[in-house]
């Protein structure tokens, strides 16, 4: 079998879920790769006008939300040769989904995840389109007039006939996501949506010796390390100035050092020690990062699942973030983090404190974080669990007749 993964950036936590998983099949014997966007696009009318299209989905929508009708050029022929199924992962901002997967040959599998809900909708990701899907997007709060009146219900109907037709497997990656993503008559019409919970390579991410990670980091053993981060510090999603600005609030700053990771500055409070190390791509620098640290801390206002968080449970690394989203899954209060409710300063910082004062604690979190997802987060399972669906995706497709009634005026 024959696979391909495909996502729009080659970063962030959908890169790295589908670049875990091409590693976790090959090792299985299956065939498998990761294909991006190039970066930086080639030059042309068909750039500039896609850019063109881009910047007016900006113009007229008040938060992030994608069309499906692009310009830049999908995978061709010779990406597509010999393959069985293309998985999709974050496609927007990239090509024509809808267009190219209408001709894609009948006898490929398509197979879905669900990292955000832009495939189930009409184009947003998160903010408030779990109240809109069962209204088939009309009336969208995202865009602005005129465009909430009508574009938002016709991109949904576009991915509905399309995906409908395509026999697309949908699959999620919290139970949290899956539920509000069946609301959507996308899921409905496919059949609804699995959970496989992501995986992550324990062989990297897993407990080290904490002096000597930040002898090599440059980190004093005496501090207490707060570590936090992710693909973008300026990503508004992940919160980061509020953040920092509550950790400045700490009682005697003179001992901590909050390291930050990730592309991007934002400003430091006064009194508060951070360091940037920019973006870090290498699984194993950020490993090491997360055994040098007492705590990972988190302040997204919104997660699917939290695949950073589990990464640093796997390292034995307690974790403080708050009671959102897929969160709760992907870090459960008390099995290697504490969880606090959203923008809650006072539970934030007390959380840390407690984590602070307390070395059993952090040891006692750290133990069972590591156990936890030793046993739910196994790249193996995740291998498995989606070459059961590539072969049902792959069977029904030999024996699918042309759906006439899926078409939707």
């Amino acid at each position: 079998m024959k696979v391909l993964q495909l996502n729009t950036h080659t970063s962030g936590g959908s890169y790295e879920y589908a670049a875990l998983l091409s590693e976790a099949l090959i090792n299985e014997g299956i065939e498998s790769r990761v294909l991006c966007k190039a970066s930086p696009p080639a030059k042309g009318a068909r750039f500039f006008f896609d850019g063109l299209i881009r910047r007016a989905s900006v113009s007229f929508s008040r938060e992030p939300w994608h069309g499906t009708r692009r310009l830049l050029p999908p995978p061709g022929p010779q990406e597509l040769a010999e393959v069985d199924v293309v998985h999709l992962h974050t496609m927007a901002d990239w090509f024509d989904v809808s267009r190219w997967l209408e001709a894609l040959p009948d006898r490929m599998g398509v197979v879905i995840s669900l990292h955000d809900l832009w495939h189930v909708s009409g184009g947003c990701f998160l903010h408030r389109a779990d109240n809109r899907l069962v209204n088939n997007c009309r009336d969208c709060p995202v865009l602005r007039w005129p465009a909430s009146a009508f574009l938002a219900s016709f991109e949904l109907a576009r991915k509905l006939r399309v995906y409908r037709k395509r026999g697309v497997q949908l699959v999620a990656n919290s139970h949290w996501l899956a539920e509000i993503a069946a609301r959507s008559p996308i899921a409905k019409a496919c059949g609804g949506v699995r959970v496989i919970p992501p995986g992550i390579d324990t062989t990297v991410f897993s407990p080290q010796d904490k002096n000597l990670c930040r002898k090599q980091l440059g980190l004093p053993t005496d501090a207490f390390v707060i570590v936090t981060g992710g693909a973008s510090l300026t990503d508004e999603n992940k919160n980061v100035p509020w953040l920092l600005e509550q950790l400045s609030h700490l009682p005697d700053l003179g001992g901590v050092i909050v390291v930050a990771f990730g592309e991007g500055a934002v400003r430091v409070p006064d009194r508060l020690n951070v360091r940037f190390t920019g973006g870090v791509r290498e699984r194993g620098d950020l490993a090491r990062l997360f055994a040098a640290a007492d705590v990972l801390v988190s302040a997204s206002l919104m997660e699917t699942y939290g695949l950073t968080l589990v990464e640093a449970m796997a390292c034995g690394t307690p974790v403080v973030a708050p009671h959102v989203g897929g969160i709760p899954e992907a870090a459960p209060d008390g099995q290697g983090a504490i969880l606090y409710a959203s923008q809650d300063a006072a539970a934030f910082i007390g959380a840390i404190m407690k984590l602070r004062d307390s070395p059993q604690l952090r040891e006692t979190l750290g133990e069972a974080g590591r156990e936890t997802v030793r046993v739910r987060n196994r790249l193996s399972s995740l291998s498995e669990s989606f070459q059961e669906i590539y072969r049902e995706c792959v069977s029904r497709r030999k024996n699918a007749q042309p759906d006439q009634s899926a078409v939707i005026v």
